[in-house]
């Protein structure tokens, strides 16, 4: 199962539309229909984003379920979202 898979599966686990959870996410409803086909990957804001609307985000990054009602999820997506910021202020350095 891929990353897009889980996460539609996770969307409809939560009752949500493509508009609904993109909305929460902060994207277009045409990105999440790209998401979820595998065409792009969300980035670790978005996941942020969806975490806190219930989503488990180590199953979808990974396929594994959390034991802990979504709290590992939320970790995961700030962890996620703390390495992107270090990853763009690299690229800064570097430019």
């Amino acid at each position: 199962m891929s990353i897009g898979s889980r996460l539609k599966a996770e969307r409809v686990r939560l009752g949500l539309s493509q508009a609904a959870i993109g909305n929460i996410g902060g994207v277009a409803v045409n990105a999440q229909g790209r998401y979820e086909n595998g065409i792009r990957f969300p980035r670790a804001d978005y996941l942020a984003n969806v975490a806190s609307a219930g989503v488990d985000v180590l199953f979808v990054i990974t396929g594994k379920r959390t034991q802990n009602d979504g709290a590992g999820s939320a970790k995961a997506a700030q962890a996620l979202d703390s390495a992107s910021e270090c990853l763009e202020k690299a690229k800064e350095l570097i430019h």
